[in-house]
């Protein structure tokens, strides 16, 4: 089993969690697709991307999005005593930490919205 899974919107079949290019459970909503892959133990698979600010990429900043909407940020710190970690935040609901490497902070931003999206984090 992966720690990473895709989650794609199926057109007229809900959505699907997908694992190396095969749909392997659909669902009617969204938030039933993401419960099942935190459920499997993994993370929802983000697209990732360079941040660009004024046209340029920025170096050692990246940007994730699911269905072109904005997610989080993951960027290396490269000054100050902190220099060598990279910082990760999750727009929605302000998950945030530093970590040793870029694969920590991709997995931080994965986990934290994937919980988001089901409301693992919201108080009961």
């Amino acid at each position: 089993m992966s720690d990473r899974l895709k989650v794609r919107f199926a057109y007229q079949r809900g959505w699907q969690v997908v694992e190396n290019d095969h749909a392997i459970e659909t669902f009617d909503s969204k938030v039933e697709a993401f419960a099942y892959v935190l459920a499997r133990g993994a993370r929802v698979w983000l697209q990732w991307e360079r941040t660009v600010i004024a046209g340029r990429s920025a170096p050692y900043d990246f940007a994730a999005s699911f269905q072109q909407g904005d997610v989080g940020r993951i960027m290396k710190t490269l000054h100050g005593p902190s220099a060598g970690t990279w910082f990760w935040t999750c727009h929605d609901g302000g998950a945030r930490g530093t970590v040793e490497t870029k694969d920590e902070a991709v997995a931080g931003v994965e986990v934290a919205y994937s919980r988001r999206v089901t409301g693992a984090d919201l108080p009961r």
